[in-house]
């Protein structure tokens, strides 16, 4: 990267995010480097971003999904823990809140928990949190700060549904190798793509299509 290049990067501005920590203490890390372990082969709970993924909760309520992500509630089919979380998360009102540190880990998507940062939007649908100004202007100057903060390509910003076919994944136990869920299909991910590569180029950031891989199913 030239010098131009990383001056170019230095002014992607951070965009305003509250701080709202969920319990994420010793225990809960222990928790994650033992997930890591079972799914990834190697235990760990820090993160070095690769790439972001992109959710939506499938409620309206904020107050219930930060109730969930606190909880650290164990998984139905293996009773494993951590709970579920994201590293962020982004209302209706276009509020953007912080979770966990970006270099933690978040377990938010099969496979994909050891690389990426994870994104919710408060919202029951693609079309909702797509055609919602506000949201869609704040997930975007989101992560595209998180593109310029951690060197991620525009390529390996995914939707949830995408998670398979990212050059990424991973996933060690066999049932879950094909898991994945319907929240920001190709379709939407391609519109998000196409809004964040115009802002992207401003800023000399890497713009890269993705680089698919076949799902390992």
């Amino acid at each position: 990267m030239s010098s131009l290049d990383i001056e170019a990067v230095a002014k992607v501005e951070r965009p305003h995010i509250i701080q709202r920590p969920i319990p994420y203490g010793a225990k809960r890390k222990k928790q994650m480097a033992k997930y890591s372990k079972f799914h990834y082969g190697t235990a760990a709970w820090r993160l070095q971003p690769r790439g972001v993924v992109q959710h939506f909760t499938a409620t309206n309520s904020l107050r219930s999904v930060l109730n969930t992500f606190a909880s650290n509630a164990p998984d139905p089919e293996l009773g494993q823990q951590p709970g579920v979380c994201t590293q962020f998360v982004i209302d209706r009102d276009g509020r953007i809140l912080q979770l966990v540190p970006e270099k933690v880990r978040c377990r938010h998507t099969v496979g994909l928990n050891h690389r990426m940062i994870g994104v919710e939007h408060v919202g029951l649908s693609d079309r909702a949190v797509m055609s919602n100004q506000a949201q869609r202007k704040a997930s975007l100057g989101l992560t595209l700060w998180l593109m310029s903060r951690y060197d991620i390509s525009l390529g390996d910003v995914i939707g949830h549904n995408e998670s398979r076919s990212s050059r990424f994944h991973k996933e060690l136990y066999r049932p879950w190798r094909c898991q994945t869920h319907g929240d920001f299909r190709r379709g939407t991910m391609n519109d998000y793509r196409s809004r964040l590569r115009a802002r992207a180029l401003d800023f000399g950031l890497d713009t890269s299509a993705p680089n698919w891989q076949r799902p390992n199913c």
